[in-house]
């Protein structure tokens, strides 16, 4: 409000002068509390949700780990836990891991050689470890606990409590003049400041911006929210980026970029639920290196990954549209043929799969490797009407497959 307006106001009010004192300290209460409780809702709306996606994210971290370790908990090799937790030490906001066995004893642990910038924070975002247990088929082997730190969030909260702290300094100058105005001057902008805090509060809508006011202090109070709330819904979609970055590191393998175990179980159940529904029938290939521990120990581990990765590519390039393949353990791979018909015969691209390893693989120290995999069929439902019965056909029929080659 402009000063030449001041003496136009004091005109209309005229003798009431202790009323319009009265009423402008009632004003200026009333405006400056429910601003203040604005401000204060939205800082603890974006607060409650940077800590659910802090929990997230730690939570999709310490499956990441699991998978991670599953592998050397089977042969209780802490040399390979601690590669299988190397992934980890690289992500931001983790303070320290745990590996321990299945009698809960501790088999390595990794500490983060980078101090907690903000003890506090961690302590109200992270009270206590996250700790997910390592199964293989079903049963525990182990567990992963993670701790996490404050260095993710010490600059969001650094610049919310600033912002914040800006916004009730701005809305303390304003409501000096917005208090001379009359109450139902006032009612409509705050309520639209309130609807877009309520929004936001209960709906999460860090979307939602406060519109033009007419009045020129409650409109700059609502460009300093809009801004509070532009950072928010950045945060928000930074936290949801880490969040499906997260996610798609849980669920598929690091060195193959192939779909892992846990991805692999929730296709099959959901092709056996529709394959059920409408009587279809699709195949399981069980597919296993033959003596891959020899190219490990022969050439290293380094060329054990390359004869890896050039497997995923030849199962990768026989499959079709609707087709699905995931690496389920170290040199184990599955492959689901569906919908299974006249042109997807198993037998054909289980010899396509053959021939493709068996070509000469380049390693990296300029060696040559050819590889040869054992393949087992299984089909649903003729082998098996269920996850359990048709991995075990197939494994089963691998096997065959596997003593057949070493006897010929």
């Amino acid at each position: 409000m402009t000063a030449p307006n001041q003496p136009r106001i004091a005109e209309r009010i005229g003798p009431r002068t202790t009323l319009q004192k009265l009423l402008s300290r009632f004003h200026f209460g009333i405006t400056l509390f429910a601003v203040a409780l604005s401000g204060l809702t939205i800082l603890l709306a974006g607060v409650t949700a940077l800590r659910g996606y802090a929990d997230r994210n730690m939570e999709l971290a310490a499956q990441l780990g699991a998978y991670g370790v599953e592998p050397a908990l089977v042969f209780n090799d802490p040399h390979a836990v601690r590669e299988g937790l190397e992934p980890l030490t690289r992500i931001p906001g983790i303070a320290r891991l745990r590996v321990l066995d299945d009698r809960g004893r501790p088999l390595t642990q990794w500490t983060s050689p980078v101090a907690d910038p903000a003890p506090v924070l961690t302590r109200i975002f992270f009270p206590r470890p996250f700790a997910v247990s390592v199964q293989r088929n079903g049963s525990p082997i182990g567990t992963i606990e993670v701790w996490g730190d404050s260095s993710t969030l010490i600059d969001y909260v650094r610049i919310g409590l600033l912002a914040g702290l800006g916004c009730l300094f701005i809305t303390a100058l304003g409501t000096i003049f917005l208090a001379r105005r009359f109450e139902y001057e006032l009612v409509k902008p705050l309520n639209e400041i309130a609807t877009v805090a309520h929004d936001v509060r209960l709906h999460r809508r860090f979307d939602k911006r406060v519109q033009p006011l007419g009045i020129a202090e409650l409109d700059r109070l609502g460009g300093d929210i809009n801004a509070l709330l532009d950072e928010l819904q950045g945060w928000q979609g930074h936290m949801e980026s880490e969040h499906a970055l997260l996610a798609h590191r849980a669920s598929h393998d690091t060195l193959t970029a192939m779909p892992n175990r846990a991805a692999f179980d929730e296709q099959l159940a959901e092709r056996i639920a529709a394959a059920t529904a409408h009587g279809d029938r699709f195949a399981l290939l069980f597919i296993d290196a033959d003596n891959f521990k020899a190219a490990n120990d022969n050439f290293g581990h380094t060329a054990g990954d390359t004869v890896l990765v050039a497997m995923s590519t030849c199962i990768k390039e026989t499959l079709r549209k609707g087709d699905f393949a995931a690496r389920i353990g170290g040199d184990e791979f599955i492959v689901l043929i569906d919908p299974l018909d006249t042109e997807a015969v198993p037998d054909q691209l289980a010899n396509r799969i053959r021939a493709c390893v068996s070509q000469p693989i380049a390693l990296p120290g300029g060696e040559t490797y050819r590889a040869a995999v054992s393949v087992g069929v299984a089909v649903f439902p003729d082998d098996g009407d269920n996850a359990t019965a048709l991995l075990t056909a197939a494994d089963a029929a691998m096997y065959s497959d596997k003593m057949t080659n070493r006897s010929s």
